[in-house]
């Protein structure tokens, strides 16, 4: 399974003026580890709404680049260890492949 739908991603940048696609990275970057904290938390707290909340969220956020791995582990069963970890990796190395497919795109 791929991490993200390159030519999606590639083409939400190439959309934009190019001033704003390092402020687009560093928010998406922002957003995708914040709700995948807030899932993390609501899955150690039992609250079925949070869960809720921030499956939901990190489902849009996906959705703008085609992030099906996230997408995959959002819906998982977090609770080991294990799976939390695999679940921030996939996050980190998500954002990794975002950032890397907007860079050629930033001026210098």
């Amino acid at each position: 399974m791929e991490l993200i739908d390159q030519e999606l991603t590639l083409s939400q940048f190439e959309a934009l003026p190019s001033n704003v696609v390092v402020p687009l990275c560093e928010a998406t970057s922002a957003d995708l580890r914040d709700w995948s904290t807030r899932l993390l938390d609501a899955v150690a707290a039992q609250d079925d709404e949070a869960i809720r909340r921030a499956r939901h969220s990190l489902k849009g956020l996906c959705g703008n680049f085609g992030a099906a791995a996230v997408m995959h582990h959002v819906d998982s069963d977090l609770s080991s260890t294990d799976a939390r970890a695999r679940f921030l990796d996939c996050v980190e190395a998500t954002i990794a492949a975002v950032v890397a497919i907007a860079a050629p795109l930033v001026p210098q």
